[in-house]
C-alpha cells in the first residue's frame, strides 16, 4: 500500500467524514462523537490551529498514487508537546483495509524520526489497551519500549481496561524498519 505523510488540510474534511462514516469498533474509539461532515470540519481546524501554535504534530497518512492526495489511511499525532521537559504524547488510527500491512508502523516511525530530529522533542510517550495486540505492535515496532502499566485506566462502554504506558528516547536505537516518505510542510 503505498502512502505520504503530509499534514492535514482544511480540504480533507469530505474523505475523513467518509473514514467516519465506515468506521468499525477498532476505529470508533479513536474519533470524535461528532461523526458527520461539520465534525469533521471541526477536527481539522482544532487540529491545523494547535499545530500551527506548535501544540501538536499531526500526519496524515494518504494513498499516494490518489491525484486527489485525499485517500486517507490513518492518522499519527504527537499531542501535547511540552517544550520544557521536551515530551509529546503519541496517538494513532488507522482505517481497516490499512492494518496488518505494517503502514501504520512505518508512518510512527517517520512521525518518530520528524519529532527527534526536526523538532527536537526528547520523549515520547503513548499506552494503548492491553487487550489491544495490534497497537502494541505498532508501538514496538516503532521502537517504544514498555514502561509499566495503568491499572483501569480507560472506560469504554462501561468496561474498565488496563493499559500498558511506553515511551522511546531520541537516544534510544532507531528502529531499521521502513519509513512512510513525510511530505514537505505546506
Amino acid at each position: 500500500m503505498n502512502a505520504i505523510l503530509r499534514q492535514w488540510q482544511a480540504g480533507d474534511a469530505e474523505a475523513l467524514a467518509q473514514v467516519y462514516e465506515r468506521a468499525d469498533d477498532a476505529l470508533l474509539s479513536n474519533i470524535p462523537d461528532d461523526r458527520t461532515i461539520a465534525g469533521a470540519r471541526t477536527w481539522l481546524e482544532t487540529i491545523t490551529d494547535a499545530e500551527a501554535a506548535s501544540e501538536l504534530c499531526a500526519r496524515a497518512i494518504v494513498g499516494d498514487a490518489d491525484r486527489s492526495g485525499r485517500r486517507i489511511f490513518g492518522n499519527v499525532m504527537a499531542s501535547r508537546i511540552e517544550r520544557r521537559h521536551s515530551s509529546a504524547w503519541i496517538s494513532y488510527w488507522s482505517v481497516a483495509e490499512a492494518r496488518g500491512q505494517g503502514l501504520v508502523s512505518a508512518a510512527l516511525r517517520s512521525l518518530v524520526d520528524l519529532l527527534h530530529d526536526g523538532l527536537g522533542i526528547h520523549r515520547l510517550e503513548l499506552g494503548y489497551r492491553v487487550n489491544n495486540p495490534a497497537s502494541a505492535a505498532v508501538a514496538r515496532n516503532a521502537g517504544f519500549i514498555v514502561e509499566g502499566r495503568e491499572r483501569e485506566k480507560l472506560l469504554y462502554d462501561g468496561i474498565r481496561y488496563d493499559t500498558e504506558i511506553c515511551a522511546r528516547l531520541s537516544g534510544d536505537p532507531r528502529h531499521s524498519g521502513p519509513r512512510v516518505p513525510v511530505a514537505p510542510p505546506r
